[in-house]
């Protein structure tokens, strides 16, 4: 079991996933769907996901999510960077 600088104070614990996806085989890019609306395809080892616009939806709501999606990912990434760091740190004996 990896050991987690951070306490668990600090982030809501997750919900139970549908589906999981491993960020380490992570692949994202953008695709057209059937319609030629723009869609986000992630896809790792296993899974892959199709991030649409859904039926009837508003674009405005789908440009915001999408920015919100984007930038919690810009978020993790920077937790695992500190994480990481912080791990090399202990094995270091800094």
């Amino acid at each position: 079991m990896r050991s987690s600088t951070f306490s668990v104070a600090e982030l809501p614990v997750a919900p139970q996933p549908d589906l999981d996806v491993d960020v380490r085989t992570l692949r994202s890019w953008q695709a057209a769907d059937e319609d030629g609306d723009p869609v986000l395809v992630i896809k790792d080892d296993d899974v892959t996901v199709v991030i649409d616009i859904g039926l009837g939806g508003s674009w405005d709501a789908a440009i915001r999510a999408a920015e919100g999606l984007g930038a919690e990912a810009f978020k993790y990434a920077l937790r695992l960077r500190e994480v990481w760091a912080a791990q090399q740190r202990a094995e270091d004996g800094s």
